[in-house]
């Protein structure tokens, strides 16, 4: 196989991909039986392993559709007793309003494909697939190459790149997950989260006698207020030592107020109200702090107040980070420097990735793919081809070095 034919073939199964509405469990069967027909026609081992419902349903919110079957897929390449895998998520976000063109027929104009999906992330599937097979077709690395297609990573991973990790026990020696980082920066990890809710009490009443209530609604903006004040101020000292792929993630960030809670009814003095805050984590903070940092804040803004309050945590994940001396950094930086010419980047990326699964278990992982940074999420999203051809040329360059690293690893400790 010719690299033009890899760099074809990138492009063929981008295409095909993008006709799936991957959203939330749909067409997850198809696009995965897609994908192992294309492996399969060129020789490439693969198997597929269906998320055991009940695993499904336990780990999912009802509105995440977990009565979809979760399927899995395996591709390997090569031998020895190293493992590079390589890591993809196939779900995409529903595509929402703004497009100027159907989000799920691909269309290629002027270098570019578009499609929901084309950035975040089958642009980096399609990448990876084509390497797998270009190096099936000519050469078998002296190193173990595995592919990893997982569903899910969109709503937190658990049934996807956490099953991988933690129910089927996948322990590469390293991993690339083909996020759209852009072909000049190498993510070495990610924020953390915590998400929480806010609830503040009074007493609910009739709304033609407020007299006769206590108006949650107005003691929650007085709680917000302080909140925020006081939080922010806090938050705003601490800056992380790490570089960020944007300088204002370096701090710890709130955002509130994505969700309020409210009756629901204009004649009604709320007997309860409430606002949701998304909490970032920089590198150097962990979830359990975090949460027992909000409980005590929450504590004594309501005692200072002399209300009523309550916090509910409905997400949280850490922040991941692979060293940069780390052997994959190393190679995957000499790989985008030998291939593309240019010095990359290594940075922390500002939104969270599945990368916090691997890290947790202690296997450096970092994420490098191609996209368009910023795209992901959008209306009218896209991918530059040239860019991912380039990713295609990068990941055999990463297959081939660390081959020869590995190599020469066995030859001294002969």
């Amino acid at each position: 196989m010719e690299l033009r034919e890899a760099y074809e073939l990138a492009v063929r199964v981008l295409s095909e991909s993008i006709k799936y509405r991957t959203v939330l469990g749909e067409d997850y069967e198809a696009i995965v039986d897609y994908y192992r027909s294309v492996l399969s026609d060129y020789g490439v081992h693969v198997t597929v392993h269906r998320v055991p419902d009940e695993y499904v349903k336990r780990s999912l919110r009802p509105s995440f559709n977990p009565e979809k079957p979760r399927y899995i897929l395996f591709a390997r390449i090569g031998s020895g007793e190293y493992t590079l895998q390589f890591n993809g998520h196939y779900d995409v976000v529903p595509p929402g309003e703004g497009w100027s063109r159907d989000p799920f027929t691909p269309v290629i104009e002027s270098g570019r494909l578009y499609g929901r999906g084309s950035t975040d992330m089958k642009g980096g599937i399609a990448a990876v697939l084509a390497s797998l097979v270009y190096l099936a077709q000519t050469r078998e690395p002296g190193i173990v190459v595995e592919a990893v297609l997982v569903p899910d990573e969109e709503i937190g991973g658990l049934t996807g790149t956490g099953y991988v990790v933690n129910e089927l026990g996948s322990r590469p020696d390293w991993v690339v997950i083909a996020e759209p980082s852009g072909v000049d920066n190498v993510y070495v990890g990610h924020r953390g989260l915590v998400w929480f809710i806010v609830k503040i009490y009074g007493k609910q009443a009739h709304g033609s006698a407020p007299w006769l209530g206590d108006n949650a609604f107005e003691k929650m903006l007085k709680f917000a207020s302080r909140f925020i004040e006081e939080y922010r101020g806090v938050l705003n000292a601490r800056i992380s030592k790490y570089t960020y792929e944007d300088p204002n993630a370096a701090k710890p960030t709130i955002s509130p107020g994505g969700v309020v809670i409210a009756p629901g009814a204009v004649n009604v003095i709320p007997g309860v109200s409430g606002f949701s805050v998304d909490r970032r984590l920089i590198v150097e903070e962990r979830v359990e702090d975090v949460v027992e940092e909000v409980k005590e804040l929450v504590g004594r803004i309501s005692s200072d107040l002399g209300v009523q309050a309550e916090v509910e945590f409905i997400e949280m994940s850490n922040p991941a980070y692979t060293p940069e001396d780390s052997l994959i950094v190393r190679a995957l930086r000499d790989s985008v420097r030998s291939v593309l010419g240019v010095e990359p980047r290594t940075t922390v990326c500002v939104g969270g990735l599945d990368l916090r699964y691997y890290t947790a278990v202690g296997i450096h992982a970092v994420a490098y793919g191609p996209g368009v940074v910023g795209m992901a999420h959008k209306p009218d999203e896209y991918i530059e081809l040239r860019d991912l051809e380039r990713s295609v040329d990068v990941y055999i360059d990463l297959v081939r070095r660390i081959e020869e690293i590995s190599r020469l690893e066995r030859q001294l400790g002969e």
